[in-house]
């Protein structure tokens, strides 16, 4: 034990490490809690009050496109999005080192996957803000709408590099991977 673990944290790094665990935790929660309220004020507006609001709807669409982004996030970060691993278990049977080179070259090109869509979703909001189209009920500026796409890509980035050095990590020093972190609330 170095002398320094026994020292508090800066502050910095600890607020660092907490968005880290939680990041997605806190946008996907905002986006719903900004979705669900959205309906439910149409809801009321248009059967209490018979007078639909015509921007709740437009809104509450683009609150859910942008929960859908920051969702893939948390699913990769713990591991609970769709894959496929009937080879990788195949081949694991037989092969540890095998496995390993597998999931790092999978990993790798999931990452490159989601480095062009990062760039494109780039290039589409400066499309966006080049063209300064807005939404038709709301008025709002559609980059702002489609900002959730880099964002949600920009986050799975980062937990893919998470994940790849982890493997790295175990493929060089050859020990067990650890099972996928369970995160609060997942099924």
């Amino acid at each position: 034990m170095s002398p320094r673990s026994n020292q508090p944290r800066p502050a910095l790094i600890r607020i660092a490490q907490h968005l880290d665990e939680h990041i997605e935790t806190y946008l996907a929660s905002a986006a719903l809690a900004i979705f669900t309220s959205l309906v439910i004020v149409q809801v009321v507006m248009r059967y209490v009050f018979g007078s639909p609001l015509t921007w709740s709807e437009e809104l509450a669409r683009y609150a859910l496109v942008w929960f859908v982004w920051i969702a893939g996030s948390y699913a990769v970060r713990y591991e609970r999005h769709v894959k496929f691993s009937v080879l990788v278990e195949a081949i694991g049977r037989h092969s540890p080192i095998a496995r390993r080179v597998i999931r790092v070259a999978v990993l790798l090109l999931w990452f490159m996957f989601l480095g062009t869509m990062l760039w494109l979703s780039i290039q589409m909001i400066r499309q966006q803000l080049a063209s300064g189209q807005i939404a038709s009920a709301s008025r709002l500026p559609m980059y702002l709408v489609y900002l959730g796409l880099p964002i949600g890509m920009f986050l799975m980035s980062f937990r893919v590099i998470q994940h790849t050095v982890r493997a790295v990590r175990e493929f060089v020093t050859r020990s067990a991977p650890p099972q996928p972190a369970s995160g609060a609330g997942v099924a």
